[in-house]
């Protein structure tokens, strides 16, 4: 496995210490070589560490040293780790305008190298700015694509994903308790995995679950969420 193959893994799995040993290592071993796009997944890989430690502020830091090296290499190819990032931090900070703008620029840049994952893992992240904005209807039918491209094309990572963004919908067309048996079945997938989920998702599953639990009632969310888990 490469360093960004063995890194993803790791971060999905929540092994947040050996993300960042994986990633200083890389780091080192990048620029003592010249390697410009080592250092971009280096960096990008430890601004992840420390926004999963909350430091967003480290986060942007390291991102922007990661697009400035991607851009002095010249390989526009290489800006879509740290923009991504930079989209998420300016996500979780409620910067929507910011957000919704890089989230573009980092969906174009894997358009242009045909990396059609990617691109849908990206309008996930466009339709919680589109939803948080108050565009619904634009959220929605985001969501519903990413959703369907997952289960046309097998992409089981974003199965966790698209259930989420699934019980967050529920939650705003007024169904909770189904909203929870969705939350369950999020919960369920990561457990198959044994994964967890990136820490701007993270944020809302928590936030929903606060919100669940405040409209069913301690009681009526463990009820509604045990019987689908």
């Amino acid at each position: 496995m490469s360093f960004a193959e063995q890194a993803f893994a790791a971060f999905r799995r929540g092994e947040t210490d050996a993300v960042e040993r994986l990633s200083r290592a890389e780091l080192g071993r990048a620029k003592a070589e010249g390697d410009a796009a080592g250092e971009v997944d280096a960096l990008c890989m430890l601004a992840r560490v420390a926004v999963r430690g909350g430091d967003l502020s480290g986060c942007w830091e390291l991102a922007m040293e990661a697009l400035e090296v991607a851009r002095r290499s010249g390989d526009s190819a290489l800006e879509r780790g740290p923009v991504h990032v930079l989209a998420a931090v300016a996500r979780m900070r409620g910067e929507l305008a910011e957000a919704r703008e890089l989230f573009a620029r980092s969906i174009a840049l894997r358009e242009e190298v045909g990396l059609a994952d990617l691109v849908v893992w990206e309008q996930m992240n466009l339709g919680y700015v589109e939803l948080e904005s108050g565009a619904a209807g634009r959220a929605r039918e985001l969501f519903e694509g990413v959703r369907r491209y997952a289960r046309e094309h097998g992409v089981g990572d974003l199965v966790p994903y698209g259930e989420l963004a699934s019980a967050v919908l529920a939650e705003r067309d007024g169904d909770a308790a189904g909203a929870v048996r969705l939350l369950a079945e999020v919960e369920r997938a990561l457990r198959e995995r044994g994964q967890v989920l990136d820490p701007d998702d993270a944020e809302v599953r928590e936030a929903l679950r606060a919100r669940l639990v405040t409209a069913l009632g301690e009681e009526g969310f463990k009820d509604e969420h045990s019987s689908e888990s």
